[in-house]
């Protein structure tokens, strides 16, 4: 039997994936009372009136909308004659993202390494993303070991104390390079050819269309 976004509680995986997402509590607590407003009123535009009755923090309401309609976590859209606002293309990414996980985790690369995801993890101090899977991923596809990853994660961990992925990878490069001259005295590590694998792992992960009849 095959399962949708309707089977999923959205709400579980929210308070566990957050972060991930690059939401506060604050904005966690906007998307659930709009959701509880909306499961009642399911034509209502949400705005800073409509949430004022339900939320502590008033000052926080506007940015918090914000930010969660120019992530496209609220949407607005409307039937011809009223604007009213939807949870539905967040959900729905919520279930596909966590599909994703999901199918990484149970994939046979996945079985026979899930010691060094949890060391990665335990680095960046939280559950990875799907798309930081994808990118590990590619990582060990383009010959990169386990230890060079692990080392390169520990290396471009910034000030705040997260991990720049963006670092990692330039790091992983400098290794795969320097590994190269070691071995053979000079680099044969193609660096054209990995920038364009990384772009077609781009259009290949990017959904690049957005449309209200997907919902």
């Amino acid at each position: 039997m095959e399962i949708d976004v309707r089977d999923i509680d959205w709400k579980e995986l929210l308070i566990k994936k957050y972060r991930n997402y690059d939401l506060d509590e604050e904005e966690v607590m906007v998307l659930f009372v709009s959701d509880a407003i909306l499961t009642l009123e399911p034509k209502t535009l949400i705005t800073k009136d409509i949430l004022s009755p339900y939320m502590k923090d008033q000052d926080g309401i506007d940015e918090a909308l914000s930010k969660l309609l120019s992530k496209k976590f609220l949407t607005v859209t409307n039937d011809g004659q009223n604007f009213f606002t939807s949870l539905d293309d967040f959900k729905k990414k919520l279930f596909l993202d966590s599909l994703k996980d999901l199918t990484l985790r149970n994939s046979p690369s996945s079985q026979t390494s899930d010691s060094f995801y949890s060391d990665i993890e335990s680095i960046v101090n939280r559950t990875l993303t799907p798309l930081e899977r994808d990118q590990v991923s590619a990582w060990l596809k383009s010959g990169a070991d386990e230890g060079m990853i692990k080392e390169a994660l520990q290396r471009s961990i910034t000030k705040s104390g997260n991990v720049s992925f963006k670092t990692a990878d330039k790091k992983i490069l400098e290794m795969e390079r320097s590994q190269s001259r070691n071995a053979i005295g000079a680099s044969t590590v193609n660096e054209c050819e990995k920038k364009n694998e990384e772009l077609r792992d781009l259009f290949r992960n990017t959904d690049w269309i957005h449309s209200d009849n997907d919902r």
